[in-house]
């Protein structure tokens, strides 16, 4: 009787592997992809308009003092159909010139609205028609959990459009870069994050901005499974000042002091004369 049941059990368990395994094959020829596959395709899909590439001009000096132009590539993230994109401060934050190119290859110059240097953020302005534009939603990153699936969307080596997928490796990681800085609170993935990619999204499996990929950690330079991103709700919680130009009063608020001290120093000169 046992023997029997035994042998009844395991006769069950061979048509359940036969059934899941048939299952699986036909989902496969019948859609041609598996759901996974077709999420994926979905989300590039919805968000790829939203996402642009970046190239920055900077100057450095020769050993002759002469001015040499330097090309950098990066991400950006639309927010706002009157053109307003958010990326890293290093992708922009000493360019002489930007131009932005959208998903339909168009290419529009830009503008530096404001800056967050210590959290490597900032946002950009092009003058493209809001027809053109197609702002992402950000997700809610304080629900993210360890071993979800994220995907990454950017330029990496100026290769435009390029998507890759992995999962959330660790949440709140705190990074020392090569200049001594501390980033704190980023998501670090395994999802393959390139030179180039900086600025663009990390995203969650509908296609929301869970956050800004940032950095990657890298003895030659290229992906090998450590990259980090900028949690959405720290980016969502400093938008308000960066759209609001912190660097435009900073430097107001700069002007107006040493106004102060000018006139200081005149007022205390008159009174010795006095």
């Amino acid at each position: 009787m046992n023997v029997s049941r035994k042998a009844g059990f395991g006769t069950h368990i061979l048509l359940f592997v036969l059934l899941s395994v048939l299952l699986v094959s036909f989902q496969k020829q019948a859609y041609g992809y598996l759901q996974k596959e077709l999420n994926n395709i979905r989300i590039y899909k919805k968000v790829r308009k939203g996402v642009v590439n970046i190239t920055s001009i900077s100057i450095t000096y020769d050993f002759f003092y002469r001015p040499v132009p330097v090309s950098g590539v990066g991400s950006g993230v639309v927010i706002s159909k009157k053109g307003y994109i958010v990326t890293n401060f290093h992708v922009v934050g000493n360019a002489r010139k930007l131009e932005v190119t959208l998903a339909d290859e168009s290419k529009w110059p830009a503008k530096i609205v404001g800056i967050a240097r210590k959290n490597d953020l900032a946002v950009i302005q092009v003058s493209a028609p809001a027809e053109k534009l197609t702002p992402l939603k950000f997700g809610d990153s304080k629900k993210l959990k360890v071993g979800q699936e994220v995907l990454a969307l950017g330029n990496p080596f100026g290769l435009e459009q390029t998507l890759t997928t992995g999962t959330i490796s660790f949440i709140g990681r705190n990074i020392r870069d090569s200049k001594g800085r501390i980033f704190r609170d980023l998501i670090q993935t395994d999802a393959a994050i390139n030179p180039g990619n900086s600025g663009g999204p990390l995203l969650n499996t509908d296609g929301e901005v869970i956050g800004i990929n940032s950095a990657i950690i890298s003895p030659t330079g290229s992906n090998i499974g450590i990259g980090f991103a900028i949690p959405a709700h720290k980016v969502k919680a400093l938008l308000p000042g960066l759209l609001g130009g912190w660097s435009k009063w900073l430097s107001y608020l700069f002007a107006f002091l040493l106004l102060w001290f000018l006139f200081r120093m005149i007022f205390r000169n008159q009174k010795r004369f006095y």
